[in-house]
Formats: structure tokens, sequence, C-alpha cells
């Protein structure tokens, strides 16, 4: 069962800091940046998480954080009502508690979270190797969240000391460090990686997280490859699962 607090930090911490990558590398994406400039706080009820999204010079800057003086306050009186805006179905309430006529900023952000949702889902050659990226880094925030948050999964998680990385051969990376008490995502490779999930290409990366392909049979046939600690491996795949189930 989806824990709808977790999912929002999922949302918030994972899903949203797409945003700085796809207004970095999109031209869309950062043409539609460009049209305001200022701070949209999220706060989900009185001690939920909260996010502010920046825009500024076309593009966007995600902090996990109540950064001070927003342009925008949107208050959601319960996670629940955050994740329907995310999920577009449901009872979306947000209370603007500031900024309420600064309606070019909300417009913005609605049309970022489009095109985002847009490459997220495309299915486009043009667009493969963003939606990699983006996707890598994503997985690899979702999984902090899950160590740091989810009743089950940080249970698991408190037991993992080390870096696992995830890569594509030849293209992008991103690790989550399980290190110093505390759980990070970091896009990029790691110095050291204690475990390694290695995909041969960006398609077969994007096929295994749309569930497309035998994972057992490309392993096989030396397509992906799992390095290193494999007690480490077996427990984030299980965040990998959970993730599956959070995003649906």
């Amino acid at each position: 069962m989806v824990n709808e607090a977790v999912l929002s930090r999922v949302y918030l911490e994972a899903v949203l800091p797409c945003l700085e990558l796809l207004t970095l590398r999109d031209t869309r994406a950062s043409q539609l940046a460009a049209r305001w400039n200022g701070s949209i706080r999220f706060c989900v009820g009185l001690s939920g998480p909260r996010c502010t999204v920046e825009l500024r010079d076309s593009r966007a800057t995600v902090t996990p954080a109540p950064l001070p003086r927003p342009d925008v306050g949107l208050f959601f009186p319960h996670e629940i009502m955050l994740n329907n805006l995310f999920r577009g179905k449901g009872l979306q309430i947000a209370l603007p508690w500031k900024g309420l006529t600064k309606i070019k900023g909300l417009l913005t952000f609605s049309k970022l979270a489009e095109r985002m949702q847009e490459v997220l889902e495309s299915k486009d050659r043009e667009t493969l190797e963003l939606r990699a990226e983006l996707m890598l880094g994503l997985m690899s925030r979702a999984i902090a969240v899950l160590a740091r948050h989810d009743p089950d999964y940080k249970v698991q998680a408190s037991h993992l000391h080390g870096v696992t990385e995830f890569r594509i051969r030849t293209g992008s990376a991103s690790h989550v460090d399980f290190s110093g008490g505390t759980t990070k995502a970091s896009v990029g490779r790691a110095s050291s990686p204690d475990f390694i999930l290695e995909f041969a290409d960006s398609p077969l990366f994007l096929d295994v997280a749309d569930d497309k392909v035998d994972v057992l049979a490309k392993a096989c046939l030396g397509e992906i490859s799992l390095k290193g600690d494999l007690h480490m491996g077996q427990i984030v795949n299980i965040a990998l699962d959970k993730i599956g189930e959070y995003l649906l």
C-alpha cells in the first residue's frame, strides 16, 4: 500500500527536481521558464514536507526547504491533496497564502510541469537521452526519500553503508550514498561505488524502467551488469520495486 505522506515527499524531493535538468537541457522548457522570475513555496500540512521552486533567467532551481520570502505560497491541508495534484485526479486543494494575484507564476509552473510529464512519458528519439538522464536522477532521489521516510524500507536501508551507482555504459549516471547516518542522492558517477548497476545504453535502461524487458535475459547477454556488494544490490532492488508502486 502506498504511504501518502511518503509519496508527497517523493513528488517534492524526487520528481520536482527534474525541472532543474529539464530547463537546462530542453529548449521548450527553458522558453517556458523564461516567462517569469520568482519563487513558489509548497507546504504540506502543519508539519509535512516543504519545497521551493525558483525560476530565474530561464532556469529552475528546486530546494527541499522553505526558502524565505517566496513570491507565491501554496498550502496543501493534507498530503493526499498534493498527491492528487501530481496524479491529476481526485480532490486537489491548494490554499494560496501568498501571491494570489501572481497568476503568471502559477501558469508558468503549470506549463513546466506539463512539459516535464511530456518528456518523462515521451517515446520520441529526440528526447530519449534527456529522458534517461531525468529518470536516473529521479530514481536515485526516490530511493533516498524511501530510505529516510518509508516506515518499512528505512529499516532495511539502515543496515547499508556505502554507495550504489546506476549508470548507462557510455552515458549518464547517478548514485545513492547510504553512509553517514543518512541517505543522499547525487547525479554523476561516484568515486568508489560499492555496488554498480550498469545498462548497455539509454534505450535499454528506459525499457527496464518501463518494465518492458526480461532483466535476467539481458543480464545473461551482458547488456545489464551488477558489480560489487550484491547484498546492497538486493536491498536497493526492493526500493526500485517500491518506486514502481509509488509512481504507477
